[in-house]
Formats: structure tokens, C-alpha cells, sequence
């Protein structure tokens, strides 16, 4: 072997050493290598070496791997050069290809990865013959080598191809596919990864639709008259005994062909509907065969689940029944479908299709056996699964979705369905398994009827509360999870359904006390005490009064039972506490005054068991922020009662240690601070100005600094007069602090994110204490427009172009003429300020920060001011137009470009997005509220009331016209400006609006006319 693939084996060896410093030295010698150009090819030439260890093989590859990344094309994001020539590039691409298709897993796995990058800069320009190749491997090649160039087409088909390559190649490559899928002498792996492959030609038919839609809808038809039949085959096959091998790799197929026929309907939904009724009946038969199957492996036994092969297919029954699932619950909207079920009938007990789905949903909504055992072991396991917030999507999951759905789809149906099934269950003496898990779904539709205002049968109600109890009372220990849903539907059935149980509510109250501290079970007793979190939203409160002080005795018992748990291991277990605690406290807020209960010592004293826990902490700040906006009357009382635990709090230590809870102290001062009075209770400044001045002053960390300076921003809006009056030890005064704290945030080395709030407080400062800063005004405002040359956040952006803004409502001319005599480098200050402004209005947020920001842009466009026409700015983005299906990685190394237009015409297209995507809609409300608005048609000479853009409807041109905002909503207030302020502009013509109206796009030309 010559020497460069010699020294390559000896540095490979080193790399796999456990010492860093030789580890790391040949790492970098591998690297030194890279303008070497035989290095690939040695790199080639181990990894084709049979003789050598698999390890050597593998190292090389995962080496010539970094190498491709970093050479082989400079569109890759990791590219660093040099850059590999054209000649080494040819050498290489057959080799590789061939090691795609190699015997060894590992090894195709690596050289398929490869081949998969490589394709995407070199095909089909530099690599013609790679598709023809693959599909020659696939066709004619063992399965080894068939797996290889499969998964090699599924990366070049997911990164994307050219529209037209792909187009030319669509009807040969699906045909192949099919071709392979459904030969029976095939191994599965290979049928499987052929449907997955054809998965992803499904997809990018999918995003070639918006240009090709006729030829692609026709030749999607095409494809689906062929496929369906087969794929419907698949679904109806049996599964033989999960013993067998050929299970595994049917099941694997199955999986493939149900997320492929997922895929199919979302986006060729019309031609779907076609094949729905064959598709939507193969898949119900096959799971009701198969949950039998399920509750042996996964309920009765503790099968291990979520089981991926080495090529990267599932293959477990587990996964299998989530893809039924959730492709049965996804076709029950449709109109064929629920023809058929209703056809079919709603016989009970189990005699129609309907009741044998809801059946199918309480038996593979049981307790997986290894579920059961992580909720013995782990609380919060438990509780994260309750509580819907683990990602772990379970057929259990999945149950509960199908039926909602079902509820949905069937109202009256599925109630009389599911409580005929828990009858049945519960009088026949079922497992309790069985019985938890029809409860469990109760659960699920109660809750999700009482958020919906819908009821059941009050009868249906009544009993089931029946079976309630009878869960309640099961106390054998291995009933501990029936007890525990008993517990939770009953909250749930009296949230859906009080009127109905009014008369036994409190008795179901009291039970939950008493089990939350005497059940010995802890996963019943935490239930029984969270579950107050839904009695607190649909019990009266005179009939929660009497429990407010059990609640929080309970909780404290509850907590002095689990102090030996390790903290780090009970996050979850102490969020469901405190949650309870906030839900108690809204009973009746005046009890956190009472010193009996010691409701914020409770409350800190949790917090100090999660330092680190984010929401943890952000719920006891809104326990206290529910408090002072619920119950303003008590607020010199709470000011009172919170402010030594907080200043203790945020002092330092003897040994100049900050309190671990310091951060939470002032997110709890600042919530109090923004529901505070004006003016505050007296003494309050005076009490924690010295400790915030002395965090802002000296501390570096982010959410400390930014709720300090939102508190001292609150103190400024209510209470100017104390913090002028208020001098610190040096007698330096509150207005002079904050001057210093000010600049030290506008730094621009300090962090944007701890400064967030520094724009916010220079605005208060400004507002309320203009007259008292003198010459150091403009010093102020020249030090936040220096700041703003650099800013990159777009909050910390909005925080300082609001101190414009806010100045701009009372003196906008003086505001310009300051900045356009302000120099900031070689730009002017106007510029500067403006460009940056326009650029980020788009992103504000707050409704109130909005309308000053709106309010202010009237202001400016009013102004007249030729200066403001000079300035151009970025305008409209350019949309690229290209053949080649936009991926993540060419999106990356394609940045955006955008038209160039003047101020006065940026911020009249910025205040037409600020009229939202329901433009008409709202100006029909503005009419209605406003008669006097004179509106006769006159003002938009050159608007029509039709357009008549050929090939856009109304919905298209308004979702146009919102610039992907829809989520930002305007208010009311703000809508009324922003129309006055146009009607004025139009009829006045003010800075000369009809040319400015004539440079607008269509869409936005018809937004304006909706404003009639």
C-alpha cells in the first residue's frame, strides 16, 4: 500500500486514542491534509480495501465525508476550501457510488450519505449519469446494493431536484418503484424503503404543483390508479403471529404505505377522495385485527417499543397503530367517510362498525405495561403524560385524539357509544386496565366539551358519575391508576357538566382532600390535588371558599412528605403544585395576606427546589401578578407583606454571594411594579432603589438586568416625583442614577438581550423628566442612536427606536432636524435612525407599542419633509426565480434582495400591512361605529372596486397584503387612526399621495380601496 494511505491508517489509529493531546494533534494533521489531492483518493482506497478492519474502512469514509463537506462545492454551508478540481471529483463519484451499494451496512450507510450531498451540486450538470446508475441498482442490483442506491434517490429526491429533471425521470422512476415494491420476491426492507423513496417523489410533486398544476394533477392521477390498488392489498394483508420474522418486515411495509398515503392526501387531497372509502376501510379492518395483538405485547407484557431497523424504518406493532390512528382520525371529516359510517349504522355493543372503533380506541388506549412501570418509578413521568406536555406520542395518545375526533364528527353518537362500552366494562368485571382506559377517554371528551360549550345527556352524566365512584373506591394497590382517573374525571365531568352534579360536587371535593394526604398511593394523592386546578374553573367560588385553606395545607403536607427527593428530580412534581397553589389562591386573593397560611413563604420556598427552572419560577411570578391585577385594593397591604422577602432577597450575603433566588425577587417586584398605583406607597422607592441601582450597575446577567430595568421603568411611568426626590448614600439622585445606569445598558459591549428594556426606561425618562435633564437630552439621544447602529435584535431594536418614536408624537420636527444634524460615523443620523426603524416595524410588538409606533409614522409622513424623501430604503423583497426547487441549504446561500424606494413610500406600505389581512372586514366595523366619517368615494380617484388581477382571488390578494403576518392582529384604536389618517392624506394629497398611491403593488391598491 503506497505511503499516503499508510500514514492515514496510523493517524486513524491515533484519533482513536483516549488521550486528548495525540487525539487531537492527529485530528488536525488530517485536516492540514485537505489541499493534498491524493488524500481523497487514499481515503478512497482504504475505504475500498476488503482486506483491511471494518473500523479502518469506516474511519476513512467519515473522514472523506468532512473532506466533501469542506471542498467539494462552495454552495455546501460548511465549505472552507480548497476547493476539489473537476478531475478528482470524476475519479471519485464512481467509487463512491459503488461503496453506496457495498455488502457492509456501515459502510453504505457513510458512502450513501455522501453520494446523497454530492448530488446535490453535482446533478444532473456534472453528474448526468447518476440517476440512470441508481436506478439500474435498484432494478437489476442484489438487495444490498438495492438498499444503497435507494437510500442514495431519497436524499437526491429530498434535497431537490430541477423541476424539469425531475419531470423528465417522474414517470421511469415511478414506475420502478412500483415495479420493486410489490415483487413478493423481494426482501421487505427493499419494498419498503421503495415506497418510502416513492414517499418522497409524492412530496416533490407536491412543491412542483404552484408551477406544473394540470400536467402534475394529471400525472398524479396517473400515479395513484396505480399505487392505490397495491397499497390498499398492503393494508388489508393479516399480520401472522409477531414471533414469525415475516411480521416485522410486513409491518414495516405497512408503516411505509400508510405514511406514504398520508403524504398522498395532504397534498393531492381531491384526488385522494377517489380512493378514501378502499384506503379508509383497509385500514380500519387491519386495526381492529391488530389491537388484540397490541394489548398482548404492549399492555398484558412489556414489549419493547418505537423499534427502527438499521436501514431506518420502523417496525414495531407500537408505531404501526399509531399510523392507523392517526390516518383513521384524519379521515373522518371527510364527507365519503362519514357517509359510510353512518350508513353502516350505530348499533351498540360492539354489532356496528362505529361502536367497534370506539371500542378499538379504549383498547388501545390502555396503560402500556412499560409505561406503568416508568409512572411507579418517576412522578414526573407521570405527571408530563397527564398534563400533555411529553413528547412521547403513544397509540394511548393517539386514542384519545381518534376520539375527539369522533366526538366531533358524531356528537350524540360517540357519547352513547363510549358510556354503552364503560357499562359494559364495568358490570361485566373487566380488567381494570379496561376500566381506567374508558375513563381515560372520558377524560378526554368531557374536557374537550366543556372548552367547547357542548354538554352531555344529563342522565349519561349522573351515571357515569356512578362508575366514578366506583373507581374512587377501588383501594387495592394495583388500583392505584383507576383511583387516579377516577379523581381526574370527576374535575372534568363537573367542568363539562356542574348544573348536572351541582348537589354532589362538594362531596367529591372533600373526597380529593382527603385522598390527596391520606391515599397511599403519591400518584393518587398528587392528582387528587391538582385536579383543584379544573374545580377551580367551574365551582362557584362560595363553594371553593370552605377547601382555599386545605388546598394549601395539602400542598405544604404534600411537599414535607416528598423533602427527601432529590429537587433536580421533582420539577414537574413542584409546576403541578404551585399551578394548584395559584388556582387556591384566586378563591380568594386577600389569603395571601394571611400569616396562618404563609402562602409567599410557601411559594419561595418551592422556588428554592428549582433555581433553575424556568417556568417554574415564571408561575410564581404570575401567582403574584394574579394577585396585584385581581385585588388592587390590597396593594399597599401586598406591597407591605412582599417587600422583606424580596429585599432580603435581592441584598447580598455576608460573603458577597447574590441569593439564588434573586432573579425571581425582581420579576416579582417588577410584576408588582406594573399593576402598582400612582402615585406608589410611599417609602417603595426609597426601599429598593439602592438594590436595583446596584444590580444594574454591576450585574452582567440577562433576565436579571432586564426585569430590574423593566421595574425601574414602572417606577419612572408611576412614580417620577419619588425617584427625583430619592439620593443614594453619595448623594447622587434618582435622576442621575438612572442616567448612569442608562448608559452602561447602551454600551455596546453589553448584551442586547440583558439591555432590552434600556430603550423602554430612556423613553419614560425622556417623557416624565424632560425638563429636569437640561443639555444631557441630547447627549441621551445621541447615545441610543449610537446604539442603534449596531443593534441586531429586533426587541432590543423596537426598545430604542420607541424613544424616537414617543418624542416624535410631541415634537417631530425637532426630533428631525435633531438627527439630520446628528453625524454617526460617515452617515447621517436621520438616516441611520430611519433606515433601521422602517426596517424593523414589521416585527413590534405589543399593541400599545404598535399604536405609538403607527401614530408616530403619521407623524412623520405629515411632516412634509423633502429630507425624509431623500433617504431610500429597503422596499419590497425580490422573489428569486428559479427552476431548481428551493432547499433549506440553497435558500442559505441565496440572501435576500429587495427593491430600493423612498421613506414615504415604505411607511405608507408599512401602515397598509398594520391595517391586517382583514382590512374590509374591519372598515365595515370602523363605518358602522364612526358616522360621521365622510367616506362618498371621491377621496380614491384612481381605485376601483375591482381590481380585476387576473388569476387572484380576494382571500389570495388580502393574504398578499398581510406579508405573511396573519398572526398580528390590529386593534380597534389603532384601525381608526390608521383610516382617518389615510382619508386625510388621500384628499389632501399630502406629500404628494396619488404618485406615492400609483408606486403601490396591486394587493396593496386593494387594500386601501377596502378602507371605503
Amino acid at each position: 500500500m503506497q505511503t499516503m494511505e499508510q500514514e492515514l491508517l496510523n493517524l486513524f489509529q491515533q484519533t482513536q486514542q483516549s488521550e486528548e493531546i495525540p487525539r487531537r494533534a492527529a485530528e488536525a494533521q488530517l485536516e492540514t491534509l485537505y489541499s493534498n489531492t491524493g488524500f481523497p483518493i487514499a481515503l478512497a482506497n482504504i475505504a475500498t480495501a476488503l482486506h483491511l478492519p471494518l473500523t479502518s474502512r469506516q474511519a476513512a469514509l467519515t473522514t472523506l465525508k468532512r473532506y466533501v463537506l469542506h471542498c467539494w462545492s462552495d454552495s455546501y454551508e460548511d465549505f472552507q476550501g480548497p476547493l476539489a478540481s473537476p478531475e478528482l471529483k470524476t475519479h471519485l463519484r464512481p467509487r463512491l457510488l459503488a461503496l453506496a451499494t457495498d455488502d457492509q451496512r456501515k459502510v453504505r450507510s457513510i458512502s450513501a450519505a455522501i453520494v446523497g450531498k454530492i448530488a446535490t451540486s453535482d446533478y444532473p450538470e456534472e453528474w448526468p449519469a447518476l440517476l440512470g446508475n441508481l436506478l439500474k441498482f435498484i432494478t437489476k442490483g442484489t438487495d444490498t446494493q438495492s438498499i444503497g442506491a435507494l437510500h442514495v434517490l431519497n436524499d437526491v429526491l429530498d434535497e431537490g431536484l430541477g423541476e424539469d429533471q425531475f419531470f423528465d425521470m417522474a414517470k421511469q422512476i415511478v414506475e420502478l418503484l412500483y415495479k420493486v415494491a410489490t415483487d413478493e420476491a423481494r426482501a421487505f426492507s427493499v419494498r419498503s424503503l421503495s415506497v418510502c423513496t416513492f414517499k418522497s417523489c409524492v412530496d416533490t410533486l407536491g412543491m412542483m404543483r404552484g408551477n406544473h398544476g394540470e400536467d402534475i394533477n394529471a400525472f398524479a392521477q396517473e400515479v395513484l390508479n396505480l399505487w392505490a390498488p397495491f397499497m390498499a392489498n398492503v393494508l388489508e394483508a393479516q399480520l401472522p403471529p409477531t414471533t414469525e420474522e415475516s411480521s416485522k418486515g410486513l409491518v414495516t411495509l405497512k408503516i411505509q404505505v400508510i405514511r406514504t398515503i398520508m403524504q398522498i392526501r395532504l397534498h393531492f387531497t381531491k384526488l385522494f377522495d377517489l380512493h378514501i372509502e378502499k384506503l379508509f376501510g383497509a385500514t380500519w379492518m387491519d386495526m381492529n385485527r391488530v389491537k388484540d395483538m397490541y394489548v398482548e405485547e404492549f399492555v398484558q407484557h412489556e414489549a419493547e417499543g418505537r423499534l427502527v431497523d438499521i436501514d431506518g424504518l420502523p417496525y414495531s406493532l407500537d408505531l404501526y397503530c399509531l399510523e392507523q390512528l392517526d390516518f383513521i382520525q384524519s379521515c373522518l371529516g371527510n364527507r365519503a367517510v362519514k357517509d359510510h359510517i353512518e350508513q353502516a349504522g350505530f348499533g351498540i355493543g360492539g354489532s356496528s362498525p362505529f361502536s367497534q372503533m370506539v371500542f378499538t380506541a379504549i383498547s388501545l388506549s390502555q396503560i402500556a405495561g412499560e409505561d406503568k412501570t416508568m409512572w411507579e418509578i418517576d412522578l414526573n413521568v407521570f405527571l408530563s403524560e397527564e398534563t400533555a406536555i411529553s413528547a412521547n406520542y403513544t397509540p394511548r395518545t393517539a386514542s384519545g385524539d381518534l376520539i375527539l375526533k369522533l366526538g366531533e364528527c358524531f356528537p350524540a353518537r360517540t357519547v352513547e357509544s363510549l358510556f354503552d362500552h364503560t357499562q359494559r366494562i364495568f358490570s361485566s368485571g373487566e380488567n381494570r386496565e379496561l376500566k381506567e382506559s374508558a375513563l381515560h377517554l372520558w377524560d378526554q371528551l368531557l374536557n374537550e366539551y366543556a372548552e367547547m360549550g357542548r354538554t352531555i345527556d344529563e342522565s349519561a352524566a349522573t351515571n357515569l358519575l356512578g362508575f366514578i365512584v366506583i373507581a374512587i373506591g377501588s383501594l387495592e394497590e394495583e388500583n392505584q391508576f383507576l383511583r387516579s382517573r377516577g379523581y381526574s374525571v370527576a374535575a372534568t365531568l363537573t367542568k363539562a357538566m356542574y348544573s348536572s352534579i351541582e348537589d354532589k360536587v362538594t362531596q367529591l371535593m372533600e373526597q380529593s382532600i382527603r385522598a390527596s394526604t391520606g391515599d397511599p398511593s403519591i400518584i393518587v394523592q398528587i392528582t387528587a390535588l391538582r385536579v383543584f386546578q379544573k374545580y377551580r374553573e367551574s365551582v362557584p367560588v362560595d363553594q371553593l371558599q370552605p377547601f382555599q385553606a386545605s388546598i394549601i395545607a395539602s400542598v405544604r403536607r404534600f411537599l414535607t412528605q416528598k423533602s427527601h427527593d432529590d429537587p433536580e428530580d421533582s420539577q414537574d412534581v413542584l409546576t403541578e403544585l404551585v399551578e394548584t397553589v395559584r388556582s387556591a389562591t384566586t378563591i380568594n386573593y386577600t389569603t395571601i395576606l394571611d400569616d396562618t397560611l404563609q402562602i409567599p413563604e410557601l411559594l419561595f420556598s418551592i422556588a428554592g427546589n428549582g433555581v433553575s427552572n424556568h417556568h417554574l419560577l415564571g408561575l410564581i411570578r404570575d401567582t403574584f401578578d394574579d394577585v396585584a391585577e385581581g385585588s388592587p385594593e390590597i396593594y399597599l397591604h401586598l406591597c407591605n407583606q412582599l417587600l422583606p422577602i424580596l429585599t432580603h432577597m435581592m441584598d447580598l450575603d455576608p460573603s458577597n454571594n447574590e441569593h439564588p433566588l434573586i432573579g425571581l425577587a425582581m420579576e416579582v417586584l417588577d410584576s408588582l411594579l406594573q399593576n402598582g398605583t400612582s402615585p406608589l406607597p410611599q417609602g417603595l422607592v426609597a426601599t429598593v432603589m439602592p438594590r436595583m441601582s446596584r444590580i444594574l450597575l454591576e450585574s452582567d446577567v440577562n433576565d436579571l438586568v432586564q426585569s430590574g430595568c423593566s421595574a425601574m421603568k414602572e417606577i419612572v411611568r408611576l412614580d417620577c416625583c419619588q425617584l427625583l426626590q430619592w439620593h443614594d448614600s453619595s448623594q447622587k439622585s434618582g435622576l442621575e442614577i438612572s442616567l448612569f445606569i442608562i448608559d452602561r445598558l447602551l454600551r455596546p459591549e453589553f448584551s442586547e438581550g440583558a439591555a432590552m428594556e434600556v430603550g423602554g426606561l430612556a423613553a419614560e425618562i425622556v417623557d416624565k423628566a424632560g425638563d429636569q435633564l437640561g443639555q444631557l437630552l441630547p447627549d441621551l439621544l445621541r447615545a441610543v442612536a449610537v446604539r442603534l447602529t449596531t443593534a441586531a435584535l429586533p426587541p432590543f431594536i423596537q426598545s430604542l427606536i420607541l424613544v424616537f418614536a414617543r418624542l416624535v408624537l410631541k415634537q417631530a420636527n425637532d426630533v428631525v432636524n435633531f438627527l439630520a444634524g446628528l453625524i454617526l460615523g460617515d452617515r447621517n443620523g436621520l438616516e441611520v435612525v430611519l433606515t433601521s426603524w422602517l426596517a424593523n416595524t414589521s416585527y413590534f410588538s405589543g399593541y400599545n407599542e404598535i399604536r405609538q409606533n403607527v401614530m408616530a409614522l403619521c407623524h412623520l409622513y405629515n411632516l412634509q419633509d423633502p429630507r425624509l424623501m431623500q433617504i431610500i430604503v429597503p422596499g419590497d423583497l425580490v422573489i428569486p426565480t428559479s427552476a431548481r426547487i428551493m432547499t433549506r441549504s440553497r435558500a442559505k446561500h441565496t440572501p435576500d434582495q429587495y427593491t430600493m424606494i423612498p421613506v414615504p413610500l415604505k411607511i405608507i406600505k408599512l401602515l397598509i400591512q398594520e391595517l391586517g389581512p382583514n382590512v374590509g372586514e374591519s372598515s365595515r366595523f370602523y363605518h358602522q361605529q364612526n358616522e360621521e366619517f365622510d367616506s362618498d368615494g371621491d377621496d380614491w380617484e384612481d381605485v376601483h372596486d375591482g381590481l380585476n388581477i387576473p388569476g387572484m382571488s380576494r382571500e389570495e390578494l388580502l393574504a398578499l397584503g398581510a406579508s405573511g403576518r396573519t398572526s398580528r392582529q390590529v386593534d380597534d384604536e389603532t384601525y381608526s387612526i390608521l383610516a382617518s389618517f389615510f382619508n386625510e392624506i388621500s384628499s389632501k394629497n399630502i406629500t404628494d399621495f396619488q404618485n406615492i398611491y400609483n408606486a403601490l403593488k396591486p394587493e396593496e391598491q386593494h387594500q386601501l380601496s377596502l378602507l371605503r
